[in-house]
């Protein structure tokens, strides 16, 4: 199956992997979704099953599908099948098994933003920097729309100190899916949360700075494209880890370090020319490549 330019909803679903979806289905989900419905159709059904929206401009592909386990799963299916080109991506309305940093479960609510999206390869010294270039691109777009948010290194979306989202990347032979998660229709309450290394969770509200799951999305990729070709194509890694030290939270304070080394306090410094963490313990700078920070 090969999701088609513009905004397609996986009719037919995808054996083992998605639940069937129709228009009908998606506005039950949600009303960000209902709006959605509205707005894009008429719908009409092709030769593969899709459901096209025939009130949606051509662009990257955009296909949403039901209920699955992970949108990733999904995204590599269509992948193998030379069915989802780069900057293309798939949307879920649910799922019972995302994943995040670490194999860590991500529990979303109805109303989330699921996405598994197409980069292409990023050369030589950018590809590990990519969960930093989507969280950068992530960041600006909400700060387009009044939401001050940061980039929680390696891979978190931060607003008022609450997670709101995260970030994923996965390669498999020669193509990159990231993962992205943002809190729209809910969040995890505190108690549900028992992981210390990680941040409690927040939410964005949706009606005020977010009216539309497909619009927002539309307006993620068309401000991804933009930023690869700027600072990909056309920068230096060095000049990209400057302008986002800017949105790094919790530069030059104290953080709670979780790691291979165990748990101590550093203070976090800024990164590193390869995308890992610069902190300073004891008098000396170290560089982080895994672990997780939260404030002290």
């Amino acid at each position: 199956m090969r999701a088609p330019a513009g905004v397609s909803l996986l009719g037919p679903g995808l054996d083992g992997l998605a639940a069937p979806l129709s228009p009908d289905d998606l506005c039950a989900v949600h009303p960000l979704w209902a709006a959605d419905v509205g707005a894009y159709g008429p719908w009409a059904r092709d030769g593969q099953g899709l459901y096209r929206a025939a009130g949606a401009p051509d662009g990257p592909a955009l296909c949403v599908c039901g209920p699955c386990a992970s949108a990733l799963d999904v995204g590599w299916a269509l992948v193998r099948e030379q069915g989802l080109p780069e900057w293309g991506a798939v949307l879920a309305t649910a799922q019972s098994a995302g994943r995040g940093q670490l194999r860590r479960a991500w529990s979303s609510r109805p109303g989330d933003l699921l996405a598994a999206w197409r980069w292409p390869l990023p050369p030589g010294p950018w590809a590990p920097l990519l969960p930093l270039l989507a969280g950068a691109v992530v960041c600006e777009e909400l700060a387009a729309r009044g939401v001050p948010a940061r980039v929680k290194w390696p891979n978190d979306l931060l607003v008022a100190g609450r997670k709101v989202g995260g970030i994923l990347v996965e390669e498999r032979g020669g193509a990159v899916l990231a993962g992205l998660g943002l809190n729209i229709g809910g969040a995890p309450a505190d108690e549900e949360l028992r992981d210390p290394s990680v941040p409690r969770a927040g939410r964005l509200e949706a009606g005020t700075t977010i009216k539309s799951v497909i619009g927002l999305w539309r307006t993620l990729v068309n401000r991804a494209e933009n930023w690869y070709i700027s600072h990909v194509s056309g920068g230096s890694p060095a000049q990209f880890l400057e302008s986002l030290s800017l949105r790094l939270a919790w530069v030059g304070r104290e953080v709670r370090v979780c790691g291979a080394q165990g748990e101590f306090v550093a203070r976090l410094l800024g990164l590193a020319p390869d995308g890992g963490l610069v902190i300073e313990r004891d008098g000396r700078r170290l560089t982080l490549h895994s672990g997780s920070v939260l404030p002290s």
